[in-house]
């Protein structure tokens, strides 16, 4: 684990900054590769902006929600978005109703800008499990020697054989990649933006059952893996009609 890259002055550099910076980069890289490929070009970089600045809004006042207890005695720290602490199914709600608004005022479908940023999602996605691996946050729980377990440290430094949730993250947001770049040509960009949401939020359900981080619960589920198996559920019901139809696999505009 390397959570900290270096010191400059007063200022600490952190691993996780400088991983999901980078992923942020190759995300946008891929939708300007792949705008270039659209019949008709859209502000794809003005849609991410605002998705962006509101799913950083969204997951951080999520964030602060689901530790009131925490924050009621801290309200100076509710603004110090740098020091970590955001919540994805936040970011996530805020960040596809700000893209939904957008494209409802630009008169494009959402869908389809939607199903544009499918690839370059998952793929920051993938950024993000291996940001957490250097940085030892969503780590595992404690198990015994086997499959996945390895001596690692929690996000306070504590060293225990835990299951390395952060790399079976990464993994299955590496398949998830490979499986939505070989539907790219094929399939509805609306039936992209589903299959993503389906193969994050199934992968995301299956490491939570291996996370050892904190997490509230609902009756006695850790949270997110309600969330997130209830979002895998709702989306595998969608790309279920829509194979039903059989309209999914032909070309799309952002226009349509």
């Amino acid at each position: 684990m390397y959570p900290i890259l270096g010191r400059y002055g007063p200022f600490l550099f952190y691993t996780y900054t400088a991983v999901m910076g980078l992923g942020l980069f190759a995300a946008a890289g891929l939708a300007a590769w792949r705008a270039r490929h659209r019949p008709v070009p859209f502000a794809w970089a003005d849609a991410s902006l605002v998705t962006l600045f509101a799913a950083l809004l969204g997951g951080r006042l999520a964030y602060v929600a689901g530790n009131w207890v925490y924050f009621q005695e801290n309200l100076d720290e509710i603004l110090l978005i740098w020091e970590g602490g955001l919540s994805y199914h936040g970011a996530l709600a805020a960040g596809l109703l700000a893209l939904w608004s957008w494209a409802r005022v630009r008169a494009l479908a959402f869908g389809a800008v939607a199903g544009f940023w499918a690839l370059p999602a998952v793929l920051w996605n993938a950024f993000g499990w291996l940001a957490c691996y250097l940085d030892g946050c969503a780590y595992g729980r404690e198990t015994l020697l086997g499959l996945l377990a390895a001596d690692l440290p929690d996000s306070y430094g504590v060293y225990a054989v835990r299951y390395q949730s952060q790399l079976l993250g990464l993994g299955l947001s590496i398949l998830a990649l490979l499986a939505l770049w070989l539907v790219r040509r094929r399939a509805r960009l609306l039936f992209q933006f589903w299959l993503a949401l389906f193969l994050v939020s199934l992968g995301r359900f299956v490491v939570s059952l291996l996370r050892g981080d904190a997490m509230p619960l609902l009756y006695g589920v850790r949270l997110d893996t309600v969330m997130d198996g209830a979002l895998a559920l709702f989306s595998a019901l969608i790309l279920l009609i829509h194979w039903l139809r059989r309209p999914s696999f032909r070309p799309q505009s952002v226009y349509d």
